[in-house]
């Protein structure tokens, strides 16, 4: 397939001294990596860049031209303008003042006319998350997933929570911050919420299954529960965009057969899969050992995985288990312990007087039991298998989206298989990196499931 060129339609700094704005693009022929992570808070642009001496005029009046670096630019927190394309016009725009941030600059290489640097690029936020006056220090009370949002309204005091993409979570939270900042207390609580859905087995999500994950893309920041990213619905995934299809063939570049989206260039269909670190994770089945302060009591309570998954899976099924390996009702035997204590004597819900948080003292603020094994479970499983693959730019991908995958199988057969084979199927975007400049681009995925096979 015909690889086509990054189109820069904007690539600017601007000064923090005074009101000079900088075209970046220039005749150095910029080459940028764009990446975002279903585990980073903010997403991060690393411009490789050439400086040519004649990016700003010189100030002594000689006419002449002056580096970037040499006229004071590119000092750290400028504002940057970014929007880029691929052939398909889909762009990548963070051109807004509140969007970028320069958080780095490495000089690479100075010669007499030109030199060299590399300038990292992250969100905003991930500076403003660094501020004292952004701290958690206030109370918190109601639906986790609500409590997410308030975060980012009201501790980081971001616009961009207008568009925040959240799932509702089943249960609440009621507390304090602590002078967390507000990532440090987004992923914390992303580990207590439990999402409002059926589970596989007919019931609901409380104390079968857990977990959301927190991050940022170029649409905005996603609070979502792991069990939702999976589900799809004729093509379509739960955050509403169309599951795209791309396919790995031998046939000729601009082959492309029809309902496919784009060819896979490369791929790394290593199926990194280790039972033995799943084990010793409890990533089948574990015990949790739960002591309550205030009432004296010690529980355990075990956690097994029926080979169902907790909630939606990516593909056909899970990997099974030897039988040395299962109890006599054919279920996961426990790998690890957790001991915790309940999580209670601390309920502060809304404006609770003195008098009714004395009452509540022996209230759960959250129920350990129904959330840290199945976390920690639904963690471990969801990201069971692993591959890389390389296509051409496709700016409409985002972490965290859902894509098919089509492999052709490994076979001595005459007629080559690839739908039924074992590695395609529905992969999930973890990792996603834009690379190009004005001669090609790429993108590169790393892509995560919980199970094999393609759904009927």
């Amino acid at each position: 397939m015909t690889v086509h060129a990054l189109q820069f339609n904007k690539f600017e700094i601007k000064s923090n001294i005074d009101d000079t704005t900088v075209d970046l693009r220039g005749s150095g022929n910029p080459i940028i990596e764009y990446r975002e992570s279903i585990f980073m808070p903010f997403v991060e642009i690393t411009a490789y860049i050439i400086d040519t001496g004649n990016t700003l005029p010189a100030d002594d009046g000689s006419g002449a031209g002056i580096g970037l670096l040499d006229a004071g630019l590119a000092q750290g927190t400028e504002t940057i303008l970014f929007n880029i394309e691929d052939e398909m016009g889909n762009k990548i725009n963070l051109t807004r003042d509140d969007d970028l941030r320069v958080a780095s600059i490495q000089a690479e290489f100075e010669g007499v006319k030109n030199s060299s640097f590399v300038m990292t690029i992250v969100s905003k936020e991930a500076f403003d998350n660094t501020l004292l006056k952004t701290r958690c220090n206030n109370k918190f009370s109601g639906k986790i997933s609500d409590i997410s949002r308030a975060i980012i309204r009201e501790n980081l005091k971001s616009p961009k929570w207008r568009q925040m993409n959240t799932d509702e979570s089943l249960n609440e939270y009621h507390g304090w911050g602590e002078d967390r900042t507000p990532f440090e207390f987004l992923l914390e609580l992303q580990q207590m919420a439990i999402p409002n859905i059926q589970t596989s087995k007919g019931k609901t999500a409380r104390g079968n299954t857990a977990g959301y994950l927190f991050w940022q893309t170029s649409q905005g920041y996603q609070f979502k529960s792991l069990d939702k990213l999976y589900e799809t619905n004729v093509g379509i995934a739960s955050t509403g965009k169309i599951v795209r299809k791309y396919i790995e063939n031998s046939k000729s570049d601009d082959d492309l057969p029809f309902g496919y989206d784009g060819k896979i260039l490369w791929s790394n269909i290593s199926q990194s899969v280790d039972a033995l670190a799943q084990f010793r994770n409890g990533a089948w089945a574990s015990e949790i050992h739960v002591f309550n302060d205030v009432e004296k009591t010690y529980d355990v309570k075990t956690l097994q995985s029926e080979g169902k998954g907790n909630g939606i899976t990516g593909g056909r099924h899970l990997p099974k288990i030897n039988n040395d390996y299962l109890d006599d009702d054919g279920k996961p035997l426990a790998t690890a312990k957790e001991t915790v204590r309940q999580a209670v004597g601390q309920t502060v819900v809304g404006m609770d007087s003195l008098k009714d948080q004395v009452a509540k003292f022996n209230v759960p603020n959250y129920n350990n039991e129904d959330i840290i094994l199945q976390a920690q479970q639904n963690y471990r499983q969801k990201m069971n298998t692993s591959i890389e693959i390389v296509l051409a730019a496709d700016f409409s991908l985002n972490a965290g989206d859902l894509i098919f995958c089509e492999f052709p199988e490994r076979s001595t057969k005459t007629t080559i298989i690839g739908s039924r084979t074992r590695s395609s199927g529905i992969y999930m975007i973890a990792d996603l990196c834009h690379y190009g400049n004005l001669a090609a681009s790429y993108t590169g995925l790393h892509l995560v499931r919980d199970s094999y096979g393609v759904k009927t």
